[in-house]
């Protein structure tokens, strides 16, 4: 690839050499003690000039020339802050006499680019990745090497910059700012690695998180989506969605009541400006004509277990009446196969079989009330329990039917798992004791139900407010013990039964820290406390300089960091998210 191409002189106004590399290191005291980070640092010395100041205020990456024993590389570093520089600043101080510093302010203000005694420092961290330009397209290469003093750096042009982050044919998440080209990324690796969104209240992060899930549930057809809802903000960022292939389950009941539904969500102003009530209100009642509004209940609604089995086996067994022996082998048969061979556990409902294991449970069943006396118990049971098995095998509910049923956590995991499931399914309980219960008992029956049945459908875990669920300090009172351990057994095994989670908060500080650390693409837009900013250098080794100029941050606009869905990974890129609320209102036919 030629020089030229690569690179972009600003019509030969971009001029700049390495001055100084060194190691930055900053420190803050947490709830769980200090975070120490060290990040390298080069500083740049260019030739000033307005127009070059004015560019490399938007995000901007450089390379510097690294001559190795065999060839010649570029180090390719990002920029992170700027100082214009007058050699008489370096000498002035607040003791020289007022008079004094007003000449020296003076004649510093009408030097700027016209003196060559001013220049641009230029501070940048690396990517830790190298260019080579011998082919005809740039070869980006992971590096562990460091310029050297006096280096000539070279800013990356437009094209270089898309060959080095964005991946073909990828779905883009935003616009890169300074650059006027789209991110393109791979979704599914957003989705198959977990993700997470992070930023201040008004940075967007719900309408983010609505456009990703569009885009993933776009890509990824078979894809089946359960949103924890705390705030009551996406039954309105996807109306549109839900109105095709969604439902909202609640504890709340709406009776059927319209503006009691609607008053119980958030509406953006902005939307609200454009949507009419009139329209919304009539969106809503067709929900609830539908069917996509339904009532979730906490209560257990238990179907037949494995240790139910066992127990009535036991009982006719310790009973020492007629048949007992006969129920002591059975017993010690089932055991033997389902639980030590199969690897189920005892409190596995029997809907959650193989058929082949059904099948098993039947055939020896059939043997012991074969065996059984007549008029006994044991037969009268055990028959009961074959009724059962014969009912799961031939009972094949169609999806109005399984719906028309009293929903439970428990039954949910089940249905999201159907090839007739809603590929959006809203969870919206505003009381956190109840969402955290709620999600444990999701999140423990999906895991189960994947570990046991071989569930090969992709489910999707989004968990807004995610604070409330894997808090940091966690107790049983609250519900926050259970979720927190189902959401990590998630994070840590779900994907290799493609089970997988996103998180969205605003307090990062406030997580439970090996949670977060199972995150594979991060999402980071404006968050105040230095702290959170810490928390999130620490957990996914990101320099602190970097995630300062997320405080410069408007809404919608993001660092977006990934190990596995950018073209070279872990390349922090900053863009500019598309925003959700245009997608919404035409699809809704608004103009």
């Amino acid at each position: 690839m030629k020089h030229s191409e690569a690179f972009d002189d600003l019509e030969g106004r971009f001029e700049a050499r390495l001055r100084e590399h060194k190691i930055v290191t900053r420190s803050t005291r947490t709830k769980e003690g200090e975070i120490s980070l060290a990040n390298p640092v080069a500083i740049l010395e260019a030739k000033f000039d307005l127009k070059v100041l004015d560019r490399l205020h938007q995000p901007s990456f450089i390379g510097i020339e690294r001559t190795t024993s065999e060839e010649l590389l570029y180090l390719i570093y990002e920029i992170v802050a700027l100082k214009p520089t007058h050699f008489q600043m370096l000498g002035m101080d607040v003791a020289l006499p007022k008079t004094v510093r007003l000449e020296f302010l003076t004649k510093i203000n009408e030097s700027w680019g016209e003196s060559e005694e001013t220049w641009l420092d230029i501070i940048a961290v690396p990517t830790d990745y190298s260019m080579n330009l011998k082919e005809d397209e740039p070869k980006f290469t992971k590096t562990t090497l460091i310029p050297l003093i006096g280096s000539k750096a070279y800013l990356l042009s437009n094209q270089t910059v898309r060959r080095f982050l964005c991946v073909e044919d990828g779905v883009s998440v935003g616009e890169l700012i300074g650059f006027n080209i789209p991110l393109t990324i791979n979704i599914e690796s957003v989705v198959r690695y977990h993700t997470g969104v992070f930023g201040f209240t008004g940075s967007g992060k719900s309408n983010l998180t609505s456009y990703l899930i569009r885009k993933a549930v776009e890509a990824i057809p078979e894809l089946k989506v359960v949103i924890f809802d705390v705030a009551g903000e996406y039954s309105i960022h996807l109306l549109d969605l839900i109105a095709k292939k969604g439902k909202v389950f609640s504890t709340e009941d709406f009776k059927e009541d319209v503006s009691t539904f609607l008053n119980s969500q958030v509406i953006p102003e902005t939307l609200e400006q454009r949507l009419s009530e009139s329209m919304l209100k009539e969106k809503i009642k067709k929900l609830f004509e539908e069917k996509r509004i339904q009532r979730i209940t906490l209560e257990d609604i238990e179907d037949i277990r494995i240790d139910s089995i066992i127990e009535t086996l036991k009982s006719a067994h310790e009973s020492s009446r007629a048949g007992a022996m006969s129920a002591k082998i059975t017993l010690t048969e089932i055991i033997k196969h389902l639980i030590e061979e199969k690897g189920y556990s005892i409190d596995t409902e029997l809907t959650a079989l193989k058929e082949e294991d059904i099948e098993y449970l039947k055939k020896i069943l059939e043997d012991l009330v074969e065996k059984a006396p007549e008029r006994s118990s044991l037969k009268s049971e055990v028959s009961s329990i074959l009724e059962y098995l014969e009912k799961i095998e031939t009972a094949k509910p169609t999806l109005e039917e399984s719906e028309a049923k009293i929903i439970n956590p428990s039954r949910l995991a089940n249905l999201v798992l159907k090839d007739t499931a809603q590929s959006i399914n809203i969870i919206y309980i505003p009381e956190p004791d109840k969402a955290r219960l709620t999600a444990s008992k999701l999140i423990t029956r999906l895991l189960q139900l994947k570990k046991t049945k071989g569930a090969r459908r992709k489910v999707l875990i989004v968990l807004d407010e995610a604070q409330e669920f894997i808090p940091d300090r966690s107790q049983r009172t609250d519900y926050s013990d259970e979720s927190n351990k189902a959401v990590e057994s998630l994070l840590r095994q779900g994907r290799k039964y493609r089970a997988h989670c996103w998180l969205s908060t605003q307090r990062v500080a406030h997580l439970n820290v090996n949670a977060l650390q199972q995150l594979h693409s991060y999402f980071v837009s404006t968050l105040p406390r230095s702290y959170d900013r810490m928390v999130i250098a620490d957990a996914f080794s990101l320099s602190y300089d970097l995630l300062e100029k997320t405080t410069d941050l408007d809404t919608g606009q993001w660092l977006f960091v990934s190990y596995k869905a950018t073209k070279q990974k872990n390349v922090p890129a900053f863009i500019q998210s598309p925003n959700n609320e245009e997608i919404l209102l035409k699809n809704l036919g608004v103009k």
